[in-house]
């Protein structure tokens, strides 16, 4: 079994809030530094997500443009034609609803290991990307215990679940609490544990009882894992390693295969629970 942690731009505040008390003894002045500015590429947030125990009818994909490091809040992309076909020829039509750059289609039909491909036709350019539909077991059960944090008791949170036999799978977790500004992620294969019981935690320094958790497990392909992996990789690095570079989804502009889209295109089943710490 291979885990590894993600916890996103949360991950590099800590950095950087310490490195701002620091400099607010060293210095007065506020410096903002005149970082260069990218290519505003198109981000296509398009993950199909089909939750055990629902029709999975409701689905909802989001665009918008790559912002400059200052700016917390990216550009929303209006306008787009959006469709994901079935291997049967069946379309399905995503309107923009909810407010700018969110699309979202109420009469999907997920079938697992199904084939998918999505369209979307943006500022007279068509992206498009094809995925399977990726089923996962069910969640076993949940446990809580204190562990060791250097010295102090902390509390995990663990939930299992039982690997199938004779077939290679690999698993996203997320863990998402008021405790982080965005959610913790954890990469699972098999490799080392087919067909046997597997786990997943979860611990942070301020967990106390009465604290809730929301918790999704996803089956996911081995592109998307691989995806992924250089996503954990790049951001694990820390703020004073090298800036990684743009890693590159399943989305192909087909007019101009250089001019891709960010995003990775993925349909996962999925099993969830919320959990209040006690």
């Amino acid at each position: 079994m291979r885990k590894i942690e993600f916890k996103n731009k949360a991950q590099y505040l800590r950095y950087f809030i310490l490195l701002l008390a620091f400099s607010l003894f060293a210095c007065e002045d506020v410096i903002q530094v005149d970082l260069e500015n990218g290519d505003s590429k198109i981000v296509i947030d398009a993950e199909i997500l089909w939750q055990k125990g629902t029709d999975g009818s409701v689905q909802t994909i989001k665009i918008s443009r790559m912002a400059d490091y200052y700016n917390l809040d990216p550009p929303r992309v209006s306008g787009a034609q959006v469709y994901i076909e079935n291997s049967e020829g069946t379309v399905f039509t995503f309107f923009e609803s909810e407010g700018p750059g969110t699309y979202i289609c109420n009469n999907f039909v997920p079938q697992l290991n199904g084939t998918y491909t999505l369209y979307v036709s943006v500022e007279g350019q068509v992206y498009t990307a094809s995925e399977t539909m990726i089923p996962v077991t069910e969640i076993d059960r949940v446990e809580q215990k204190l562990v060791d944090d250097f010295g102090t008791d902390a509390i995990e949170l663990s939930f299992y679940f039982n690997d199938p036999v004779n077939e290679a799978n690999y698993y996203l977790s997320s863990f998402v609490t008021d405790l982080l500004l965005y959610p913790e992620y954890e990469l699972t294969d098999d490799e080392f544990n087919n067909g046997n019981e597997m786990k997943s935690d979860f611990s942070e320094e301020d967990l106390k009882p009465g604290k809730m958790i929301d918790v999704t497990l996803r089956g996911i392909s081995l592109q998307f894992y691989n995806y992924m992996d250089l996503i954990l990789d790049a951001t694990d690095a820390g703020p004073f390693g090298t800036p990684p570079a743009n890693i590159r989804g399943n989305i192909v502009n087909q007019n101009n295969p250089g001019d891709y889209a960010l995003g990775y295109f993925r349909l996962c089943e999925s099993d969830h629970f919320s959990y209040t710490i006690q």
